[in-house]
């Protein structure tokens, strides 16, 4: 049995916090550093983990005691952040986005190819038991030819965001809710269904202060030729929803539960996950501490979560022009 390897957390609030759970349930996974600029955060991090606390992210990446680094922090600074690790040799995990653009993106993976290091982005819905359950039932062709795909996803985040926040500045956060909840539904669509090819965005604001948008809804078009649509706004309640329909079925899953019916109604499914709703968070840690382990590409890599990237920024694109846009193709295979 391979030794865990060794990771240092950065950014330990809000879903940092998720992170930090997730880490502590990864078997082949040992927190041996830490560092936040809030030092409530980090002390209290420090404490659970038994290790010391940074002066700063350029001490805590260059300490010999670390294998790996765990960035969960603004979208903004990933770029500088993850460049720093990979030039001083060590695999990185980032959260979702990879980063605010494409081509900050490009640079981060080809500088982790170049250096032979492991670079995973943060998707954990991939790993989610729903996704586990839709992609099987895709491959035994259930759903036969698929015809449509929908997402929905919300939140009411910007009840909570103060003016000064950076998901409340555009230049730091374009197409805030796309950005930061939507992504995650481009992954699964990428990942279930095919690439998303073109997208045509619809845009406005709210809730927000001027400036910032914080509704979205867009139809787009995959490879196979399949319709989509998606809606994403920071303004409503919660809901993490997708559905995929076929000729001969279709599938409602949400982020803790599974639906299935086929086209004549003769067959009915559904499966509660939501005691199991952490699982794909742990789930995802192990298979990051597997990649540096076996030194391998990890399930979600920079080019996933750049394709992801794309179609974001299409949509961006789209939102401003009022004109369908082009996806580039970054993943050949999904």
């Amino acid at each position: 049995m391979k030794d865990p390897i060794r990771v240092a957390l950065v950014g330990l609030g809000g879903h940092g916090k998720t992170i930090q759970d997730a880490c502590s349930e990864a078997p082949n996974i040992s927190v041996t550093g830490i560092y936040d600029t809030d030092e409530a955060e980090a002390e209290q991090a420090a404490a659970r983990f038994d290790c010391p606390i940074a002066p700063s992210y350029d001490a805590l990446i260059r300490a010999e005691s670390i294998d790996a680094v765990v960035l969960v922090t603004p979208n903004h600074l990933h770029k500088a952040q993850v460049e720093s690790a990979l030039d001083v040799g060590l695999n990185v995990f980032v959260e979702k986005p990879i980063a605010n653009t494409v081509n900050d993106g490009l640079v981060m993976i080809e500088t982790a190819e170049a250096k032979g290091l492991v670079l995973m982005v943060g998707h954990n819905m991939r790993f989610s038991n729903a996704a586990t359950k839709a992609k099987s039932y895709i491959e035994e062709g259930r759903l036969g030819e698929i015809v449509s795909t929908e997402i929905h996803f919300s939140s009411d985040s910007i009840r909570h965001l103060d003016d000064e926040s950076w998901r409340n500045q555009p230049e730091l956060c374009p197409l805030l809710p796309v950005m930061q909840l939507a992504v995650h539904g481009f992954e699964l669509i990428h990942y279930l269904a095919g690439r998303i090819e073109e997208v045509t965005t619809m845009s406005r604001s709210f809730l927000s202060k001027p400036g910032v948008i914080d509704s979205v809804a867009a139809c787009y078009q995959l490879e196979n030729g399949a319709l989509g649509t998606m809606v994403s706004n920071y303004c409503t309640p919660v809901l993490f929803e997708y559905r995929i329909a076929g000729t001969e079925g279709i599938m409602r899953c949400t982020f803790d539960s599974f639906g299935y019916r086929s086209r004549d109604g003769e067959v009915a499914e559904y499966e509660d996950f939501s005691d199991k709703t952490f699982d794909s968070y742990v789930q995802q840690m192990v298979a990051f501490g597997e990649a540096v382990q076996e030194a391998s590409v990890p399930v979600i890599d920079g080019w996933a979560g750049l394709q992801a990237l794309a179609v974001v920024e299409a949509m961006q694109h789209s939102s401003l022009t009022g004109q369908p846009r082009k996806v580039p193709i970054f993943q050949e295979q999904l």
